[in-house]
């Protein structure tokens, strides 16, 4: 079922005709454990979104992060909404941590650390209970050598998963580029080890082998990127040339203390435990807050159209999209918008991002949904300015007109 809805979207996006073999083997690809953390702040999200308390949000789950994160707005109902059963078996995982766990130092050890011997008893014996028939399945199952999948938090879940492993590749390349990921990540601007990482991580981005890698679709998949996204990406730029900029922005863009992406891209871990730099999920001054509100989550495995087309009408405060139109036709992107005019209540909040930096409702194509909704521009600077993970070219707010 998963294999089948991802399909679905991915053939959404262009027409029988435009579809690629790329277009397929992505959808093969994202089937798997793609994030082990989701790469939108989940702070600058609330920032642009500035919801009253009580209130009703629907996101696009991936990792389950940004729908923990939101209980700090104290909504009525979060619905983690997505087509990846992987990633709902992730927040699933959290959602069973979060009961199971009375203390701060357990979450943490599970999930933020994620690399202790001692969580495969863990896993087994407090979270394992707790999970639902198709999450407990997608967390026992085992590999080619006997390994399951739970002991993914043993030995360091953030190097897991395909993004985890494409960064691990990155890092690869970086030792044998002799780039100092530390000083790039702890130095001062100025400092003679930064500044020669720097220059070493120019070289390698303009490289041929650079070159080679951004020009091959399937090598992009790792990071989430299907075949027209990459596109829009791009932008009629090289496409190496993009992604430094992008990674530029992650790790200049704030103070990497307490930027846990840049900590992420650079070393694979959080800095934790405590309260600074991290998501607000991990955070231990939110713990209480995350334990209370663990049953305001609901996780969904459907497409997002879909479930807001069975809501009821004028139930909904805000709908986070993350990059998903990035994937879909005019025509799917305008029935999207539809199902959110009827189910989104008279002050309902939208808010997305996007590889390059405008937004589809701006083509002459939507022009229609232009007469329904209009963009915030305070509130999208906002919330691009806030935004430390600094990977995407546009951050979109919209409500109604």
């Amino acid at each position: 079922m998963s294999t089948q809805l991802i399909a679905d979207a991915v053939r959404n996006s262009r027409s029988d005709d435009q579809s690629t073999v790329w277009d397929r083997l992505f959808a093969f690809w994202f089937r798997r454990l793609v994030y082990t953390q989701i790469w939108e702040d989940p702070e600058a999200d609330l920032a642009a979104l500035r919801l009253p308390m009580g209130s009703t949000i629907v996101t696009i789950s991936s990792g389950g992060c940004n729908a923990l994160s939101y209980l700090t707005a104290q909504p009525a109902q979060v619905f983690a909404v997505d087509l990846n059963e992987a990633h709902l078996s992730l927040l699933k995982l959290k959602l069973a941590g979060l009961r199971a766990f009375s203390s701060y130092e357990d979450f943490w050890q599970f999930f933020g650390e994620a690399a202790s011997p001692a969580n495969s008893e863990l896993y087994l014996d407090r979270l394992r209970p707790l999970l639902d028939a198709e999450a407990r399945a997608y967390w026992d199952k085992r590999n080619a050598i006997g390994r399951p999948r739970h002991d993914y938090f043993t030995d360091g879940f953030y190097r897991h998963g395909m993004l985890g492993g494409f960064i691990g590749f990155a890092h690869l390349l970086a030792k044998f580029a002799r780039i100092d990921r530390s000083a790039l990540l702890n130095g001062k601007p100025d400092a003679p080890e930064r500044v020669q990482a720097m220059g070493r991580l120019h070289r390698l981005f303009h490289s041929p082998l650079a070159r080679l890698i951004t020009g091959t679709p399937a090598l992009l998949f790792s990071l989430g990127i299907p075949p027209q996204q990459r596109d829009l990406l791009g932008g009629g730029e090289p496409l190496n040339e993009v992604l430094y900029e992008r990674l530029l922005r992650l790790i200049n863009g704030h103070p990497n203390e307490t930027n846990y992406f840049a900590w992420q891209a650079l070393l694979r871990r959080y800095p934790g435990p405590g309260d600074r730099c991290l998501p607000p999920y991990l955070q231990r001054s939110r713990f209480e807050r995350m334990r209370d509100g663990a049953g305001l989550i609901i996780p969904v495995h459907a497409n997002l159209r879909h479930f807001l087309e069975a809501l009821p009408a004028r139930q909904i405060d805000a709908v986070v999209l993350l990059d998903s139109q990035d994937w879909m036709a005019p025509d799917e992107i305008g029935a999207l918008w539809n199902a959110i005019d009827r189910s989104g209540s008279d002050d309902v909040r939208v808010i997305f991002r996007t590889a390059g930096k405008e937004s589809p409702l701006e083509n002459n194509e939507l022009a229609s949904l232009r007469h329904v909704w209009c963009r915030d521009e305070e509130r999208s600077a906002v919330g691009f300015a806030r935004d430390r993970s600094g990977i995407y070219g546009g951050f979109h707010c919209y409500a109604r007109r």
